[in-house]
């Protein structure tokens, strides 16, 4: 069986000797007239619609003197262009559900011993890339209110996904867009994971996390850090000066206090596992947990402008 196009298929066969001509609009295996309901709700677009490279316009120019308002071909033409951009900006969420409904109901079965072989053969990826896009659809749907993701986005949102859960992964998302001006590259996501805890106390832990990186510099690539040697704006002077140490004070504590919480998550239920394991050991840690938690209340109270 010969290969065809890695995007997902288009709502029409191409006939013998017909030319690939079709950017495919993500959703569009639904044929024309047939019920698509499930697929427009998910992914806000008519999934009716093949957009084929022939129904764009043919690309022209306008002189940079132009500022005139669009004629009318001209709304429709960024209106057909736009539609094509939406459908491949949602190209994740409907061909990984495309493929996980060919999984699991084994849809390939009339042609095709497996769904590896199925994904090899006829779409041209790998097993893994397959199980992948599965994988990370639900991610997109979730995330999609934030703000589109792509597959490479996804794919390094997915661990925080397993890791710590939908909503922890949304307020991840949504901080990083913030710091980010309302972008974020892939490669800036899979740095800003490194930060995270291996658990979080509650999921807007993420977001408060990710704000303490940024205010160390430890987010480079979505919170560039302000050079030293720009003056901080309406800051100069001593004032200036007062207002970082407060804003590293702040960011100091909102560190500490995810620690805390941290620390508190993890000591559930095993204090007595340890007792049991070694005692003498245990005991030891626990007499040093009291002190310190007595020492840093001691030193968490205000007094008088000084650090205890």
């Amino acid at each position: 069986m010969s290969r065809r196009s890695l995007n997902l298929p288009s709502a029409r066969s191409r006939g013998a000797g017909e030319q690939d001509t079709l950017i495919d609009v993500p959703g569009a295996a639904v044929a024309r007239g047939q019920d698509d309901g499930v697929v427009r709700g998910m992914v806000g677009m008519d999934t009716t619609t093949v957009v084929s490279v022939s129904s764009l316009p043919t690309p022209y120019d306008v002189a940079p003197e132009v500022v005139s308002p669009l004629t009318d071909k001209e709304r429709s033409d960024l209106k057909l262009c736009e539609q094509a951009l939406h459908g491949f900006r949602k190209a994740l969420i409907v061909a990984g559900k495309a493929l996980e409904v060919i999984n699991r109901g084994r849809l390939y079965r009339e042609t095709h011993a497996t769904f590896a072989a199925y994904v090899w053969e006829v779409w041209g990826f790998k097993r893994a890339h397959a199980y992948r896009m599965i994988e990370e659809w639900p991610v997109a749907v979730a995330l999609s209110p934030i703000g589109d993701i792509n597959e490479a986005q996804a794919r390094e949102l997915l661990p925080v996904w397993k890791d710590h859960g939908r909503e922890a992964t949304a307020a991840f998302y949504r901080e990083s867009r913030e710091l980010g001006g309302g972008k974020v590259t892939a490669a800036a996501l899979a740095e800003a994971r490194k930060v995270l805890p291996e658990r979080l106390a509650e999921p807007e832990q993420a977001a408060a996390v990710l704000r303490v990186a940024a205010a160390e510099g430890r987010v480079p690539l979505i919170a560039p850090p302000q050079s030293s040697k720009e003056p901080m704006e309406d800051n100069a002077g001593p004032d200036g000066a007062a207002a970082q140490k407060g804003a590293e004070g702040i960011a100091v504590l909102e560190a500490a206090a995810a620690q805390q919480r941290q620390i508190y998550d993890r000591l559930a239920g095993v204090v007595q596992e340890a007792l049991f394991y070694d005692p003498p050991r245990a005991e030891m840690l626990l007499r040093e947990l009291r002190s310190y938690a007595q020492r840093t209340a001691h030193r968490a109270r205000p007094r008088d402008g000084k650090d205890g």
